[in-house]
């Protein structure tokens, strides 16, 4: 992976990067409006079937300002993916793991290119309807 990425025009810059995980940052909007990504990876035990598991967690902290568009909340939008899966006999395939990520994201975006994309993250997690 690269060191800096860009999403929705923010570049995010890498603070850090060892085998616990990694952090980058955003200055984009100002500093005091820092936007922040985080990868981790962890062993694991699943709590069903007490196999080990490996435990990947992509975490984005979305600082924005206060509804007055004054001041900077104190508190950011959070939005995790955690990606949980068996090792040895029951590791999935890349393709398997991908497939379920592709398929919450094609149930959260909405684009033109993707006829089948709901577009649910505003009714999820803004309006709160299940």
């Amino acid at each position: 992976m690269n060191a800096d990425i860009t999403l929705k025009g923010k570049v995010y810059k890498q603070v850090y990067s060892d085998k616990a995980g990694s952090l980058r940052r955003s200055i984009t909007d100002g500093t005091t409006l820092p936007h922040e990504i985080s990868i981790a990876h962890q062993d694991a035990t699943d709590s069903k079937s007490k196999l080990p598991v490996k435990r990947s967690k992509m975490a984005l902290s979305y600082s924005h300002k206060d509804t007055g568009g004054v001041n900077p909340s104190p508190v950011p939008v959070l939005a995790q993916l955690v990606v949980q899966h068996g090792t040895g006999l029951y590791q999935p395939t890349q393709a398997d793991i991908e497939f379920a990520v592709d398929s919450l994201v094609q149930a959260l975006t909405g684009t033109a290119a993707d006829a089948s994309a709901l577009d649910l993250a505003d009714e999820i997690f803004a309006s709160k309807e299940q």
